[in-house]
């Protein structure tokens, strides 16, 4: 997991992978006036960007996902969210198991799971390892705007 901030990127850049550096290039230069939400391609199926507009939820309310075959950059454009993270240590079991089709495994409560806050400008990287809980709050539900990038893990 890396969590990071495009107001820095000039200077981090030379530190990431340069596919992960693509698409946080590609965040970096988002165009504010795009609105569409939905998937816009980045490099076909291998790397693209879904802009989504979603309400934050309690953490009993959403489930833990986990992926396999993509690595999942969340980039906040509006509002906050809470994000929670686990290293999945073979331990946990999911509630759903993982389906190939849509590459995801859904979990319940995760021990040691750790709550990371993201603000506007902000980014996630999660690795097929990691073990998240997007769209969360801890105050109010509101509304959030963000997109998340998904990188085929083979790419690296």
């Amino acid at each position: 997991m890396i969590v990071g901030s495009v107001d820095q990127w000039k200077t981090q850049r030379q530190w990431m992978h340069p596919v992960l550096g693509r698409a946080i290039d590609y965040l970096a230069e988002w165009d504010k006036g795009i609105l569409e939400e939905g998937v816009h391609p980045i490099r076909g199926e291998d790397m693209y960007a879904r802009l989504m507009q979603l309400k934050t939820k309690r953490k009993d309310e959403q489930p833990a996902e986990k992926h396999e075959r993509y690595i999942d950059i969340h980039y906040v454009l509006e509002g906050e969210e809470l994000i929670g993270w686990a290293r999945d240590d073979g331990s946990y079991r999911p509630e759903q198991p993982y389906d190939t089709d849509n590459d995801y495994a859904l979990y319940g409560e995760i021990q040691g799971e750790t709550a990371i806050r993201l603000t506007p400008g902000m980014y996630m990287v999660l690795f097929p390892d990691d073990i998240h809980r997007p769209c969360l709050t801890d105050t109010d539900v509101s509304d959030l705007k963000k997109i998340v990038v998904k990188v085929k893990a083979s790419l690296l």
